[in-house]
């Protein structure tokens, strides 16, 4: 059971609705866009909630840092901002795609996610870096 949940294509799934993943792409884009311009954009609701910052704090910095080419300075800001950036320019050119091109992708991307369990793999390292960055280690 755990293997089968484990290695569930998860991204994919998200590309294969155009809907969210052209909402996560606007709304990515303007957080981001805000940022560059030096815009308030939004303020986080898990730290507004729960005092702590969320696994994802940070990553808006990051990423500017790493579209200015400060690639160090972005990697210390949040660790997984090339990787964010780089699902976030996977989901542009799947919504960009003409119809059979963008299934033929998602397709790729399901077999790798089945075959590696990727995404989880990505997602429980978040976990880790938040937990360690949570209790002051980085």
């Amino acid at each position: 059971m755990l293997r089968r949940t484990w290695f569930s294509p998860a991204f994919s799934q998200l590309l294969e609705h155009r809907l969210e993943g052209t909402v996560l792409v606007g709304v990515g884009a303007l957080q981001v866009g805000l940022h560059l311009l030096g815009l308030p954009g939004w303020a986080c609701p898990f730290k507004a909630v729960f005092g702590i910052p969320c696994p994802g704090c940070g990553l808006t910095a990051a990423v500017d840092e790493l579209v200015h080419g400060h690639v160090l300075a972005s990697l210390r800001t949040h660790a997984f901002a090339p990787i964010f950036l780089a699902a976030f320019l996977v989901i542009l050119v799947s919504l960009l795609l003409p119809e059979k091109q963008r299934q033929k992708m998602v397709t790729s991307i399901a077999h790798i996610e089945s075959r590696t369990g990727l995404t989880a793999w990505v997602l429980t390292a978040l976990m880790l870096y938040w937990a360690i960055r949570l209790f002051g280690l980085v």
